[in-house]
């Protein structure tokens, strides 16, 4: 009889370099079309955090990082406890983080300088995507299946919100937008995977 061995595996837990953002390409006219989900964007700078590794949902260190490998969770102090908002032991979340003035409008002035360490207006992270949860990667999926995972795992609060997406109407959401003085909007297809460093 032969004799076996079992060895626990420790899910992979991503660190930064392991994946990069997936970057929009620009295009000056809005649309209309039911398979895209359109979502409003506040134009400000764009981060993946990683949270995690915890032995419970809701804990462990939160890393801020942008795409040149700035880390930013030590100058903004109001990201630390981020890890008690996301239902997973690990995560790592793509989004913007955006200083907001009186009047609602992002103030990429104020950002600036708290992103160099200066005080100043407290910084939000704006959530798009959820590229990872608990051990497993989920580039590969559908953004449907990611957005839906998302809005299960994190829950919202004056640090940290889940952008919301429509389906279909580009054309209201840019008016709607425009209207108000946000950045613009993002369009992405429903069925598409993550493509890390890629459009």
């Amino acid at each position: 009889m032969a004799e076996q061995l079992s060895f626990q595996l420790e899910p992979a837990i991503p660190r930064p370099g392991d994946v990069a953002p997936m970057w929009p390409t620009p295009r000056p006219d809005p649309f209309d079309a039911s398979d895209w989900l359109f979502e409003p964007t506040w134009g400000g700078h764009r981060v993946l955090v990683f949270v995690g590794p915890a032995e419970q949902p809701g804990g462990g260190d939160v890393r801020v990082m942008d795409a040149r490998g700035a880390a930013f969770e030590g100058v903004l102090p109001e990201l630390a406890g981020l890890a008690v908002r996301v239902a997973a032991r690990s995560a790592v979340l793509d989004g913007e983080l955006v200083a907001v003035d009186a009047r609602g409008r992002a103030d990429d002035e104020a950002l600036r300088a708290r992103l160099s360490g200066q005080p100043g207006r407290a910084v939000a992270l704006l959530v798009f995507d959820l590229l990872h949860l608990d051990g497993r990667w989920l580039l590969g999926q559908p953004l449907d299946k990611r957005r839906a995972a998302l809005r299960r795992v994190l829950r919202p609060g004056d640090e940290v919100v889940v952008v919301p997406a429509i389906t279909g109407e580009g054309l209201a959401l840019h008016a709607a937008v425009s209207a108000q003085g946000i950045a613009g909007v993002l369009a992405r297809r429903r069925t598409s995977p993550y493509l890390p460093g890629g459009t």
